[in-house]
């Protein structure tokens, strides 16, 4: 377990690094399914609603502006996209902290709201600067769904060792 003094220093790093880890299991997926299916794995989402819940609001969203700004050099070439929509979800997720850290199960909507938010914001965004062109039918089906399926399975799968590590307290919540 990280201690919460701790937790300030390890957690921009962890952000950083399950980015780039993201980009990673994106990228294998894309590879293994032909470009058909796009899925987007967001570990950094959920480690980010893990750790709201110590962590100081500015400070994550600072720290998420920085990332997105990261995102946005390494990525897409253009800052803005991800520098506007990481920050906001990180927001948002301190605006319904209450809510959101009341159960497992509301950890496990607010995960797929917050993953739905990003996608859809993130697309959104880049198709007002016309840096793409989505088809509305394909993007569902092709890349949301998916993307919230690959989602599920990670919190399934990583939502209490994650919370083990990085929260002191007991691992489940009630």
């Amino acid at each position: 377990m990280i201690e919460k003094g701790y937790l300030k220093y390890v957690a921009p790093l962890l952000l950083f690094i399950f980015m780039l880890l993201d980009a990673h299991v994106n990228r294998l997926f894309t590879l293994f399914f032909s470009d058909d299916y796009q899925m987007n794995a967001h570990i950094m989402i959920l480690v980010l609603l893990v750790v709201s819940e110590v962590l100081d609001k500015r400070f994550a969203i600072g720290t998420m502006l920085v990332i997105g700004v990261l995102y946005d050099l390494y990525y897409i070439g253009v800052i803005g996209i991800y520098a506007v929509i990481l920050p906001l979800t990180a927001a948002l997720i301190y605006l319904f902290g209450r809510v959101i850290h009341q159960s497992m199960l509301t950890l496990f909507f607010s995960m797929i709201i917050f993953v739905t938010f990003f996608e859809l914001g993130s697309t959104l965004l880049q198709m007002a600067f016309q840096l793409a062109h989505v088809n509305n039918q394909l993007f569902v089906t092709r890349f949301l769904g998916p993307t919230l399926g690959m989602n599920i399975l990670l919190f399934i799968l990583l939502i209490f060792p994650l919370r083990k590590v990085l929260i002191q307290k007991n691992a489940s919540l009630e």
